[in-house]
């Protein structure tokens, strides 16, 4: 077994499920499992190694000219609840193959190269994107909610606040992902060089209608707050689909209240998310959704943005890098964006980023089914090996 398959195979033992699924969850027993299996590797290998409150695991294989930037490898070792053991791990496991292949090899890279396993990617209370926002000073302190959700956990903003690191040292970020759509797949490539990150864009939509007797009030007197909210989501599933063939939307909460078999649904709470490169495209469409929503005379209706990711864009240069890193690997490739969020999303803040896809078989993620071959995971690391020995031999900063 390669390396990048071992390592992620050991990852696996952590919050794995008896139907086959795992769950770390944050700040969860399962989620330090893994990182204590990742800082384990980490030594293994010679790196040194840290762990701060935002609940990072932090690797560092020192490069042997200290004026020489930091290359930084990441992703993250949280799933979602049933996921896959793809999703994020592999990332890991790809960023300490690298550094496991550089010591078998005897190769002392100029540039210090650090690997981070990222904490609360996945949706949580504290917001996605948790570890990597922390230490990009991407965390705001004022966040609703963020105090009350830490202090759970056993933690207060000030420590979050002070995982925040120092990117003036920093030359790069790279990060080797699944794919989690079907496009390589379907095209028969081997490698995706991302060229940017779709936004993330959420907003908090309640209906607001009137309680009463689901027996004894005539239909034509009804203000049913889950009826309008039908109504309004139907029609902004339509608008999308005019407005772009890449927008993507979707309903993934709703909460009904007061939620009883017998009383029509007075307030309707749900959350609206939307995706695209281009922000243009989503206030086009949460424009279209206010004026659907004002026209529905059986509810009122209150629409707060509740979070922003803008899109990002990866870096030409790394784009050309880990592409020429393909091309020399005989590896099929192309370019394409993401339509999935990931920790290269808050570094692009501080640093230049480039991302890596491999695979995913079916277009399956964020479930048991997620599957990748060997010799995919295999091709990714090795174009991510070649992306950091040319990084490293390149002009000094």
């Amino acid at each position: 077994m390669s390396a990048v398959n071992e390592i992620l195979a050991q990852i696996g033992a952590a919050g794995r499920q008896e139907d086959g699924g795992y769950f770390r969850g944050c700040y969860s027993p399962e989620y330090f499992q893994a990182v204590d299996i990742v800082e384990r590797q980490m030594q293994k290998i010679g790196m040194e190694t840290d762990r701060d409150a935002a609940g990072n695991i932090h690797g560092v294989l020192p490069g042997n000219d200290p004026k020489a930037k930091s290359v930084v490898i990441g992703s993250h070792l949280d799933t979602v609840p049933g996921g896959g053991l793809y999703d994020g791990a592999y990332g890991v496991a790809a960023g300490l193959a690298v550094a496991k292949r550089l010591r078998e090899e005897g190769k002392i890279l100029r540039h210090t190269l650090e690997v981070y396993g990222f904490h609360g990617e996945e949706s949580n209370p504290l917001g996605g994107t948790f570890g990597s926002r922390a230490i990009a000073g991407q965390v705001k302190p004022d966040q609703p909610g963020l105090a009350e959700a830490l202090a759970a956990y056993g933690h207060n903003v000030r420590e979050i606040l002070d995982c925040r690191r120092d990117f003036s040292g920093v030359k790069c970020y790279l990060e080797a992902h699944i794919e989690q759509g079907d496009l390589l797949e379907q095209e028969g490539l081997k490698i995706g060089v991302v060229s940017g990150i779709v936004s993330v864009i959420r907003y908090r939509v309640t209906a607001l209608g009137q309680s009463n007797h689901a027996g004894t009030t005539m239909m034509k007197n009804r203000r049913d707050a889950m009826v309008a909210m039908a109504r309004l989501i139907a029609a902004a599933d339509e608008e999308c689909r005019k407005i772009d063939d890449t927008l993507v939307f979707t309903v993934g909460t709703i909460a009904c209240q007061p939620g009883s078999e017998n009383v029509i649904p007075g307030r309707v709470e749900c959350t609206f998310e939307m995706r695209h490169m281009k922000k243009e495209k989503t206030d086009c469409l949460i424009g279209r959704i206010r004026e659907i929503a004002a026209g529905i005379g059986t509810a009122d209706f209150e629409i707060t943005n509740k979070i922003d990711k803008g899109s990002v864009s990866c870096d030409s240069h790394l784009m050309e890098v880990i592409s020429r890193s393909a091309s020399e690997a005989g590896i099929c490739h192309r370019i394409m964006a993401s339509g999935a969020g990931h920790d290269a999303n808050p570094m692009a803040h501080v640093t230049p980023i480039g991302m890596i896809f491999v695979p995913s078989r079916g277009g399956l993620s964020h479930c048991k089914e997620e599957w990748t071959s060997q010799e995919e995971l295999e091709s990714g690391t090795e174009v991510l090996y070649r992306t950091v020995l040319h990084l490293d031999e390149e002009a000094k900063e």
